[in-house]
C-alpha cells in the first residue's frame, strides 16, 4: 500500500475541500490512521503488545488501519473527509447521532456504512489476519481495546445522545483550522438531529490536550486489561454540550 503523498504547505482551510467519506479515501486514510496513531500504539509499547516484537507490522499495517476504520465506518452515521488543493484526502471525521438515526440514514457512503455490506468487507479482512501472526496479536490487542471503550461508555450522560468516533489531521496541517470546520461541521449536524451533547473516547496516544483546550470535560478513564493481568494503556471519556 502506498504512503500518503506529500501535502502543500500552502494548503489551509480555505483551500480544502469537505465531502462525504467515499470507498477511494480508504487507502489514504488507511495510512493517516496508522501513521497516526496505530504505529506508536502497537510498534512501541511492549506493555500494550505483550512484549512482542513488531518488526513486521508493515506486512499486515495496511490490513491493520482498514480493519480499524471498518469497524469504525460500521457504526457512523456521519462520515466527512478533508481534502487538500492536489485531491488527497488529508483528514477526516466519523460519528454519529442516535436520537433519529433510525429514521435519518443520511446519503451516499454515509448510509452504506450502516450497511451488512461494511460488516461483510470487515469479516473478510480479518481473515488473513487470523493467518499471520501479528495480525493475531493485533487482534487480541483489539478485543481487549474494544472491552475497555465498552467499559468507559457505560459512564456516558444519559442526555449525550452522539459520539464523535474517529477523528484525525494530516501533521502536515494541524493548526490551519482543518479540525475546527471537521468538528464545527459534526456539531451542525448533532443540532440538527436534536442532539444536545456528544461524547468521545481518546487514548494516552491522543492530544488530549486539544479535547480540553476546545471545552470537552473528562468525566472517566479505565484502563486495558489483558488476559495475564497487566494494565496497559489508559482511555478517557470526554463530554461536550452544544
Amino acid at each position: 500500500m502506498s504512503g500518503i503523498e506529500p501535502i502543500e504547505f500552502a494548503d489551509s482551510v480555505e483551500t480544502v475541500t469537505f465531502r462525504e467519506f467515499r470507498r477511494s479515501d480508504l487507502r489514504y486514510l488507511e495510512d493517516l490512521l496508522f501513521d497516526l496513531w496505530l504505529d506508536n500504539i502497537l510498534k512501541n509499547n511492549t506493555d500494550i503488545t505483550h512484549g512482542e516484537d513488531f518488526a513486521g507490522l508493515s506486512k499486515v499495517k495496511g490490513l491493520i488501519a482498514r480493519d480499524y476504520l471498518l469497524i469504525f465506518l460500521k457504526h457512523a452515521s456521519y462520515s466527512v473527509t478533508a481534502v487538500n488543493s492536489a485531491g488527497i484526502p488529508c483528514g477526516y471525521l466519523l460519528g454519529r447521532c442516535t436520537p433519529r438515526s433510525q429514521r435519518s440514514s443520511g446519503s451516499g457512503y454515509r448510509g452504506a456504512t450502516r450497511s451488512i455490506t461494511t460488516a461483510l468487507r470487515q469479516c473478510l479482512n480479518v481473515i488473513p489476519l487470523k493467518t499471520n501472526r501479528y495480525g493475531r496479536i493485533y487482534l487480541e490487542h483489539r478485543r481487549d481495546t474494544l472491552r475497555a471503550l465498552s467499559r468507559l461508555e457505560r459512564s456516558v450522560p444519559a442526555g449525550c445522545k452522539g459520539e464523535l468516533i474517529l477523528f484525525a489531521v494530516s501533521e502536515d496541517l494541524r493548526g490551519k483550522g482543518i479540525g475546527s470546520r471537521l468538528i464545527a461541521d459534526f456539531q451542525d449536524y448533532l443540532r440538527g438531529n436534536g442532539c444536545g451533547g456528544y461524547y468521545l473516547c481518546a487514548d494516552d496516544y491522543c492530544n488530549t490536550g486539544y479535547y480540553e483546550k476546545h471545552g470537552y470535560m473528562r468525566v472517566a478513564s479505565t484502563g486495558v486489561d489483558y488476559k495475564d493481568g497487566r494494565k496497559g494503556m489508559r482511555f478517557h471519556l470526554y463530554v461536550r454540550d452544544l
